[in-house]
């Protein structure tokens, strides 16, 4: 987290009794940050610590900062990755780690049935949480109708419906929609796709898991963008 996104970081929590290399190395880099370093023993960091090994150090986060859908629009990344009631933190975080590694230049939640960006996301990500804009938007179909518009092509991921991801074109920049972990994409939400794909399954699978099909895509997408 320091290393990947030392101004999430507010401050250090340092269990005194855990003071070996690596955690002096951590201290050193938390102060290079210029984050704050607080010292207790051991009882109070597993209680500030909740559930979780945390290894002798704690980090305690800022409030996590949301873009504005404008301001990615106004970026005009190749990639966006639009998620439709993801609920699992864990699924999250995957996907926010993917994106970037991805080269996806934002992402994009409903304010209402999916998980915010919360300290569970963060450790899903393994620190990259913060490396790519994040946009929490009150009607997920009028923000597709405003990528649309402004010259996005809407890719959505169905299981059972549309083509083979791998025979759909990808024309100019690309929004990849990702359904929620039960129902997958609403109907109405699949109204705003230009194209639905699903992810070819040998018998016996009926779906993958949310992060797992949302990595798929992003790196078939990124796949023909380096033309291999």
């Amino acid at each position: 987290m320091l290393t990947a996104a030392p101004e999430a970081v507010a401050a250090l929590t340092v269990d005194t009794g855990s003071r070996g290399r690596e955690i002096s190395e951590v201290i050193a880099v938390a102060r290079r940050a210029g984050v704050a370093v607080n010292e207790c023993v051991g009882l109070e960091i597993d209680t500030s610590g909740g559930r979780g090994a945390h290894r002798g150090v704690v980090a305690s986060l800022r409030p996590f900062a949301y873009a504005e859908l404008s301001s990615i629009v106004e970026a005009g990344p190749d990639l966006i990755v639009v998620l439709d009631c993801v609920q699992d933190p864990r699924n999250l975080g995957a996907i926010l780690r993917t994106a970037k590694a991805a080269g996806a230049g934002g992402l994009v939640l409903p304010r209402d049935r999916a998980v915010s960006v919360t300290a569970a996301v963060v450790r899903g990500a393994a620190g990259h949480a913060y490396g790519i804009p994040v946009a929490r938007v009150t009607n997920l179909v009028r923000a597709l109708d405003t990528l649309r518009s402004a010259g996005w092509w809407v890719l959505g991921l169905s299981s059972g419906a549309g083509a083979s991801l791998y025979e759909v074109s990808l024309p100019g920049r690309v929004v990849v929609v990702v359904g929620g972990e039960e129902k997958g994409i609403r109907p109405l939400v699949s109204r705003y796709c230009d194209e639905l794909a699903t992810l070819p399954m040998a018998g016996g699978v009926e779906s993958l898991n949310a992060s797992v099909a949302a990595g798929v895509a992003l790196y078939e997408v990124r796949r023909r963008r380096q033309g291999r």
